[in-house]
């Protein structure tokens, strides 16, 4: 029985031992140029025309494949050349030997996955995907721990932000997920704290606000309230404290202010009330801590008059029923 078991222990620590991978910078590459070419010695290159230059032939383009070394014999960069442009999977490492990037080139211009890795641990940092030069695809941040977490994820088009993008904190929950279309917010965006709790829900249409948005308190309860309408306000507008008391409340029609903006003291007590009717200022009025109100922009006949008209134009059935009250009156007095 001890003897199988000490065969079995034997046997998982062999396995154990083989599976590890081999740290990054116990693989390093020396450089040997017997076998390959400098590119210190033999290439130049010209950032303004993204070149590479023969150094041996003045003006003239390289071709070729070339190694670049650090002091230390270790290789720093390796990569293909044709007629003076870039054209290949490039490599590039540390002085540690790990690698560092890799990078792909079509003549020149970026194409394919392009990834950036951490030193020493290998872990890999950044992958961004190109399409001729522009990005295209998804393009993900790592943090450098055991899992290699994503920090943020996003997705391109033509060089712009089309699609999903997530942030995330350090526990791996969710920090925003919001969408983007040709390079401009559209649709959700939403954010959350670190328990997992929605923050934020708002929304874009092309770039512009959109749609009813909220914000929370860290326990779940509405703070901020918005809605709009293509990028102008349209409807309410409120803000509360923690206890659901309403601290600010406004209301909008098509971008004008419209009906009664009001502002509380902490207690939910009236502070300060302005009337409007279609954008004018027809009644404001105030209150100080003990209650005692003053008076503003004071309301007249005229404007009660023209606020009676609204209400008779919101409500036609009871303006047609008054209508019809006066007549009544009216032909009872000629019939007395």
């Amino acid at each position: 029985m001890k003897k199988s078991l000490l065969f079995t222990f034997i046997i998982l620590t062999s396995k154990l031992l083989f599976s590890q991978e081999v740290p990054c910078y116990k693989k390093k590459l020396i450089c040997d140029f017997k076998k390959v070419k400098n590119c210190n010695e033999l290439v130049s290159y010209d950032e303004y025309t993204n070149t590479y230059l023969s150094k041996k032939l003045s003006s003239s383009v390289f071709d070729g494949t070339c190694v670049s070394c650090y002091r230390n014999g270790v290789v720093e960069s390796q990569i293909k050349i044709v007629n003076g442009k870039q054209d290949s999977v490039g490599m590039s490492y540390y002085e540690s030997g790990c690698p560092q990037s890799k990078m792909s080139f079509i003549l020149g211009i970026m194409d394919g996955s392009t990834n950036f890795y951490y030193d020493s641990t290998g872990n890999k940092q950044s992958e961004e995907n190109f399409k001729m030069g522009k990005k295209d695809g998804m393009a993900i941040l790592f943090r450098n721990n055991d899992k290699n977490d994503t920090i943020k994820y996003e997705t391109f088009k033509d060089d712009k932000l089309d699609g999903l993008k997530k942030e995330f904190y350090d526990n791996g929950k969710p920090k925003k997920i919001v969408h983007y279309k040709k390079g401009l917010p559209d649709g959700s965006h939403q954010t959350f704290n670190e328990e997992g709790k929605l923050t934020v829900d708002i929304s874009y249409k092309e770039g512009k606000n959109n749609g009813t948005w909220k914000y929370y308190f860290d326990d779940g309860k509405e703070a901020n309230v918005q809605n709009w309408s293509n990028g102008i306000k349209n409807g309410e507008f409120k803000t509360m404290d923690e206890k659901g008391l309403i601290l600010k409340q406004e209301f909008y029609k098509k971008g004008i202010p419209d009906g009664k903006h009001i502002e509380n003291f902490e207690d939910g007590k009236p502070k300060h009330v302005t009337q409007y009717l279609k954008g004018e200022k027809i009644e404001e009025y105030s209150f100080d801590s003990y209650g005692v109100r003053t008076d503003i922009v004071k309301i007249t006949e005229n404007k009660k008059k023209s606020e009676a008209t609204k209400t008779e134009d919101d409500n036609p059935e009871d303006a047609v029923s008054k209508k019809d009250e006066k007549k009544k009156k009216k032909k009872n007095k000629e019939n007395h």
